[in-house]
């Protein structure tokens, strides 16, 4: 697996619109708004419309389902592997990205843990996306839809919108090209590899590698190229502030991290992917399964940031308790605290642990000229409520309900000090 070779082809979006054709000109990406609707239209959709939401606008986005860049391999025009194309070069060869924009996904609210995108004003500043340009899919779905039906649809689309436009990149220039290959290290440097928790715990928590949900999977050993190139996908509704999105998977900040250091520092020999699964024996049989697997590895450590809170935290420890037993040491990244939110699993292993933000810490987000999507459903999120909305149009809010403010990934270098 470290002969593998990822090229990815970064075009820069510094601006978008609509037109009468796909294309990218000058930095702008134009986009075909009747064919894109005409792309994604389903039976169980009720309505769809498009709208954009750039960096600085006076708009706020809500409820959030997922962000997702727009990527396609040079060759096979595969965007998602398993879901949109084959499975056969994810990780390598050539892959065009539209870096500066992203498909979001919103509408009639799914689950009540879906997010919220400002992209001005004090909460711009707790999320990334609010620094993108974004294509947003406002989806109303037919009464009487089930829930799980509900986000299908809704994923789905989303991950077509982004194939859709990642497709006017095809056969245009790069602006430059970032290389990701796991070289040969020639000193002895820490082996280390990166517990890559999956959520697979049912009820709208769940996420899909290679288009498998992942409560039908075990541990399974992927090259971080994969996770770059579309492997995993989002399919969670769980706590915005600390959910992986699609885009975060693709752009995931720890693994770029790892690269970073890999032959100076570290020697960086992959992910575990670990299916989080509810039950005590799958939660077992999946911890102990991956602690195998880093000793099969013959790592010296490993990081294991967290997806979402409360129930994962039992697998953080088992997976703490199993690699310290086995001598290879743990870094956990988790965003409670102890304090104001409790973690709910603790072990005397667990001696080397980053807080990523106290997503408890509530914040008035101002009015927006422009809603895209129904700021009444704030009400029903978590991190909202019904006192939650004022007079002026401003909003009481907690961190949680911010998409992406305090992820294990610890993408806005945030975090918690208890005195």
């Amino acid at each position: 697996m470290s002969g593998m070779k990822l090229n990815l082809d970064i075009i820069e979006i510094k601006d978008i619109c609509f037109g009468e054709n796909n294309d990218i000109k000058d930095g702008t990406l134009v986009i075909d708004k009747k064919g894109l609707i005409e792309y994604l239209a389903d039976p169980v959709f009720a309505k769809i419309d498009i709208q954009l939401a750039k960096p600085g606008d006076s708009a706020r986005i809500i409820p959030v389902k997922d962000v997702i860049e727009p990527r396609i391999k040079e060759e096979s025009e595969t965007s998602f592997p398993g879901i949109i194309g084959d499975f056969g070069d994810c990780g390598e060869g050539t892959t065009k990205v539209l870096r500066g924009c992203s498909v979001v996904s919103t509408g009639t609210i799914v689950g009540f843990q879906e997010g919220i995108i400002d992209m001005s004003g004090p909460g711009a500043e707790y999320t990334r996306y609010s620094k993108l340009n974004n294509v947003v899919l406002v989806i109303d779905t037919i009464e009487g839809i089930k829930p799980a039906e509900h986000e299908a649809a809704v994923r789905i689309a989303g991950l077509k919108a982004a194939h859709y436009l990642a497709k006017s990149a095809l056969g245009k220039e790069a602006d430059y090209q970032e290389t990701y290959q796991l070289g040969p290290v020639k000193e002895e440097l820490p082996k280390v590899a990166i517990m890559y928790m999956i959520m697979a715990q049912g009820l709208l928590h769940d996420n899909y590698v290679y288009g498998v949900d992942a409560k039908k999977l075990h541990p399974t050993l992927l090259h971080p190229n994969e996770v770059f190139d579309g492997a995993i996908v989002n399919g969670c509704c769980v706590v915005a502030g600390d959910k992986y999105t699609t885009y975060d998977h693709q752009n995931n900040s720890l693994v770029q991290e790892f690269y970073k250091r890999h032959g100076k520092e570290i020697d960086f020999r992959g992910l575990i992917a670990v299916p989080t699964y509810p039950g005590l024996a799958d939660k077992r049989r999946c911890c102990s399964s991956a602690v195998r697997m880093a000793r099969l590895l013959g790592v010296d450590g490993v990081a294991i940031p967290e997806e979402g809170g409360g129930n994962p935290e039992a697998d953080l420890m088992m997976i703490c308790r199993g690699c310290e037993k086995n001598d290879i040491k743990t870094v956990m990244m988790l965003g409670p605290d102890g304090v104001e939110e409790p973690v709910a699993d603790t072990a005397p292993e667990a001696d080397a642990v980053i807080n990523v933000g106290d997503c408890n810490e509530f914040v008035v987000l101002p009015p927006m000229e422009r809603i895209i999507g129904d700021q009444n459903q704030v009400k029903y999120m978590s991190g909202g409520a019904e006192e939650s909305i004022r007079e002026d149009g401003s909003i009481r809010v907690s961190l949680s309900i911010i998409m992406g403010s305090v992820i294990g990934q610890g993408t806005l270098k945030m975090s918690s000090y208890v005195y």
